[in-house]
């Protein structure tokens, strides 16, 4: 498995979406998705950027660090056609022994429909078994956020196990219990 600093990182394109690096001007993106009452619910560790300058500040220096340090692979998704960027990506955790990493996806109110979902988590999940070599990606969601769930078994994540109280939803800081999901290239589908 090369490391991540290795790893082509051109972007990916498939069902109407391109996954790709982010940049600096996808601040308004990532303000929009870090004061998102859901993505703050579900996803642990979300702190909101006070203003798209904040963000900007944010995507300049910490998503190529933490490419460069190996420590996680961050992305924007946009709309093909329209370049919009309509959500975000992640394959954080990386276990270089086991060839694994955990993914996590979130997309902007006004592009959370089923077909979009499972074309933005597939992206990433095929960046990481195809650019990175990983042989598992695993997937949390919690257990009352049964879209999430459902996306993941439409291409072909299978639950794993359930942990009681395993994080703190950003927002309201209720914990959260989750459903351990996990993937294999050979069920991507």
């Amino acid at each position: 498995m090369p490391t991540l600093a290795e790893v082509r990182d051109e972007p990916m394109t498939a069902d109407g979406l391109v996954l790709r690096r982010p940049h600096p001007r996808d601040a308004a993106l990532v303000h929009r998705g870090t004061h998102d009452p859901l993505v703050r619910e579900f996803l642990q560790g979300v702190v909101p950027h006070p203003d798209t300058a904040a963000a900007e500040r944010w995507l300049t220096d910490i998503p190529p660090m933490l490419w460069r340090t190996g420590r996680a692979a961050y992305f924007t998704l946009q709309d093909a056609e329209t370049g919009d960027a309509v959500g975000w990506a992640e394959l954080v955790d990386f276990d270089p022994g086991y060839e694994r990493a955990e993914v996590t996806v979130w997309l902007l109110p006004e592009h959370r429909r089923l077909r979009t979902a499972k074309a933005a988590l597939r992206l990433a999940c095929r960046f990481g078994f195809e650019r990175i070599g990983l042989r598992r990606i695993d997937a949390y969601a919690a257990a009352d956020n049964m879209p999430s769930q459902l996306t993941g078994a439409a291409i072909g994540f299978r639950r794993a196990g359930y942990r009681p109280a395993l994080f703190r939803g950003s927002r309201t800081h209720r914990l959260h219990d989750a459903v351990h999901a996990t993937l294999v290239p050979e069920d991507l589908c």
